[in-house]
């Protein structure tokens, strides 16, 4: 189960950093886009789909394999299952965002959903485990600096996503550690 979560974040983190060294002008740039830009590009498109799948598939198999004996275990699970679907989700809402603003709308709700379940989750691992406090500030910090993206104060929509899913790929990684 741990090897599964942390082979997840891996392999997201592995394949996004391909898609930065193929395209890094989408996210590395004043006006910043955000990952999802990585799905519309034809030469990013591969390894950004990887980057999601493969990290809601690993992460939807590390499920299969934990005892649910405890009521953390039950919420990690919970959890794991949750990040899974949002993960998969984003996938596909990505591919069309930039058509319409129906499709566009969704993506960004959707970005919305997993930006602040990400926060939350990141703070009830926190909970459970007691590690990495520097890590959760972080994913403050990200999350602050997300809102402000959001509200049109600032606009560093990647580097949110950076710290808020850095965080909680460590706060992930180590909580199934702890909670195997």
């Amino acid at each position: 189960m741990v090897r599964d979560v942390a082979r997840s974040q891996v392999a997201f983190a592995f394949f996004i950093a391909v898609c930065v060294a193929l395209h890094p002008g989408v996210v590395l740039k004043s006006n910043e886009g955000g990952l999802s830009n990585y799905g519309v590009h034809l030469k990013t498109v591969i390894p950004y789909t990887l980057a999601l799948a493969l990290a809601s598939l690993l992460s939807y198999r590390a499920t299969r394999s934990l005892h649910t004996a405890r009521r953390e275990t039950r919420h990690f699970k919970l959890l794991l299952l949750v990040y899974s679907g949002l993960t998969l989700l984003t996938l596909a809402t990505t591919f069309g965002y930039t058509l319409d603003t129906p499709q566009r709308d969704l993506h960004v709700a959707v970005g919305v959903v997993i930006t602040v379940f990400e926060f939350a989750a990141s703070l009830w691992m926190y909970y459970v485990v007691r590690h990495l406090v520097l890590v959760v500030v972080v994913e403050l910090i990200g999350f602050v600096l997300a809102a402000l993206t959001f509200f049109g104060v600032v606009h560093v929509l990647f580097l949110t996503q950076v710290l808020i899913g850095g965080a909680f790929a460590l706060l992930m990684v180590r909580a199934s550690g702890a909670l195997a």
